[in-house]
């Protein structure tokens, strides 16, 4: 009986992570785990990224997840309009009692090609490749065996075969962008990608397997701007995971406070929500000071679960940085790509 528990309770760890693979309320603001080919995508030269969350603190200890990334768009004006991206990902999610943790490397391309020689209408390919280390603390799991008669003891042996602690395995995906930005206020674009093409083994057991099941992810939106100072940004995702379904859809006011400043030097603040069907209520805020911008949400619970986080899902915070450093914007080209959020 002790090794069916130990066997189920793996067996749920590997089927909420094919369920739950890693993702962030602020989708746009982490644009390397959203989509491969939006490497690059940016009116600037370099992006970093920075996210981090923490949920379901009110029903047991904590899902923390960091990541951060940085890509580059080059050889922009080598290529006529056209240009590449590259990018680096690394993130890190821990996750229950017995730290579940999950630790990723992963480096990006894309190649962007124009689509009416004015630089503002453009189709991305990209793809992600990297490692993957999953690990588990067995010592921190407590057993029937362990009980000696008034409370549970952690130096007696528990008697279970355990099996590995930590394996890595690698990870690909691939994925497609379209944007098109035809005026100053305006700017539609949509994606679509698929990862863990490879299908990995994630068991913790090395005489089974526990594939990994692939996930496309489906993004739209557009921003809409009213007047120079203000713009709506409404957007939608769609996840696909195995039999697992997510939606979020919702959208942003832009509010510019310096509209006659050029894009490197505004001043803007958005605030907007989106609706995870079935799930929660995503309240977000986000500030942009030239090219530094910092981004809040949180997660309201509204499913089942409710009844344990009393509606309490978790807070997530997003940094981006952005600059010109590397590269001689005169020479590169005016390319323009849309502002996500």
């Amino acid at each position: 009986m002790r090794n069916i528990g130990l066997f189920t309770m793996v067996f749920l760890m590997s089927l909420c992570a094919q369920a739950q693979d890693i993702h962030f309320s602020q989708f746009y603001n982490a644009p390397l785990t959203l989509n491969p080919a939006m490497t690059g995508l940016m009116n600037h030269d370099i992006r970093v990224t920075a996210n981090y969350r923490s949920q379901w603190e009110s029903v047991t200890v904590p899902y923390r997840t960091f990541s951060v990334g940085l890509d580059a768009s080059i050889l922009k004006g080598f290529l006529e309009d056209d240009f590449f991206g590259v990018g680096l990902l690394m993130f890190n999610d821990k996750a229950g009692d017995a730290d579940l943790r999950t630790t990723q490397v992963q480096g990006s391309v894309a190649y962007s090609k124009s689509l009416n020689g004015d630089a503002n209408h453009y189709i991305s390919l990209g793809g992600q490749f990297g490692l993957v280390q999953r690990s588990i603390n067995y010592s921190k799991l407590t057993f029937d065996s362990q009980f000696d008669g008034d409370v549970l003891n952690t130096n007696i042996a528990s008697g279970e075969e355990l099996d590995r602690d930590q394996f890595a395995f690698a990870d690909f995906s691939a994925g497609l962008a379209w944007y098109f930005v035809p005026t100053k206020m305006h700017s539609y674009y949509a994606g679509i990608s698929m990862s863990h093409l490879n299908e990995p083994n994630q068991s913790f057991y090395t005489d089974s397997r526990e594939n990994l099941y692939r996930k496309m992810t489906a993004h739209i939106g557009m921003e809409i701007g009213f007047n120079e100072s203000f713009a709506f940004l409404p957007g939608a995702i769609f996840l696909m995971q195995g039999p697992h379904q997510e939606l979020n859809i919702g959208g942003s006011f832009k509010f510019i406070f310096n509209p006659d400043e050029d894009q490197f030097n505004q001043m803007a603040m958005y605030l907007g929500s989106t609706h995870r069907l079935n799930d929660a209520q995503v309240l977000m805020m986000r500030f942009d000071y030239g090219t530094f911008g910092v981004g809040f949400s949180y997660d309201m619970n509204f499913s089942t679960l409710n009844r344990a986080s009393y509606g309490r899902g978790g807070p997530e915070l997003s940094v981006t940085y952005r600059t010109n450093v590397f590269q001689n914007r005169d020479y590169s080209g005016p390319v323009k790509c849309p502002y996500f959020m």
